[in-house]
């Protein structure tokens, strides 16, 4: 099976098999947590987009199901820097997904906000270009990804150092994993995070979820 050389390769399958994704609403109404996700039931595939993405430079989640009940595989991109990059590679040779995929930049770089990438999310679905997903958490972001993050980190910033220095020494490296690939790549929900992991407290998730994001 010949390997991935080119990103002219990775946007035509992400045209296909790949979708950007909402996956963490917890930081509501202030910003939204996007990742970019690469699918197909066949492992080798799987891992031959991720060691393209690797060897591009573009850090990407390890290669898992995509969820219990599914024979597919998934490997995902979740931080703010690398979403942006991997897009602007893509963006020149996508088609089907090029209107959702230059949205994202915008919401990043202040020009649109999470309420309006939503609603370009929600036109795609209608024009058949993007697949519906039903949720439970409405979805209310009034600003721009700049701004929300920004009333976010002043919000939280006492609480934060605090809750910091009692996280560093008490999660351990594996269930630090376990947590942010639950979220990552399964969707799990902070809620369920917290009553998985009952011996940690709910600020102490969140800053797991949150470590090392853009």
């Amino acid at each position: 099976m010949p390997e991935y050389d080119s990103w002219e390769q990775i946007a035509g399958y992400f045209d296909a098999d790949g979708t950007i994704v909402i996956f963490d609403l917890s930081n509501i109404p202030y910003k939204l947590g996007l990742s970019l996700s690469f699918v197909d039931q066949s492992i080798d595939q799987i891992r031959m987009v991720r060691n393209f993405l690797r060897k591009a430079g573009i850090r990407t989640s390890n290669v898992l199901r995509q969820n219990m009940r599914s024979n597919a595989w998934i490997v995902a991109i979740g931080s703010v820097g690398q979403v942006k990059e991997c897009l602007r590679l893509m963006i020149p040779h996508l088609s089907k997904k090029a209107i959702e995929a230059r949205a994202v930049p915008d919401y990043y770089d202040g020009k649109i906000t999470g309420n309006e990438l939503v609603a370009v999310f929600r036109s795609e679905v209608e024009a058949g270009r993007r697949e519906r997903r039903d949720r439970k958490v409405p979805i209310d972001v009034p600003f721009t990804y700049p701004v929300g993050k920004k009333a976010l980190e002043q919000m939280r910033t006492p609480k934060l150092r605090d809750a910091f220095g009692r996280y560093r020494t008490k999660v351990s490296a594996e269930d630090l994993r376990q947590i942010r690939e639950a979220q990552f790549n399964k969707g799990k929900s902070v809620i369920e995070l917290i009553k998985a992991y009952p011996r940690y407290g709910g600020s102490t998730i969140r800053r797991i979820l949150t470590r090392d994001r853009d």
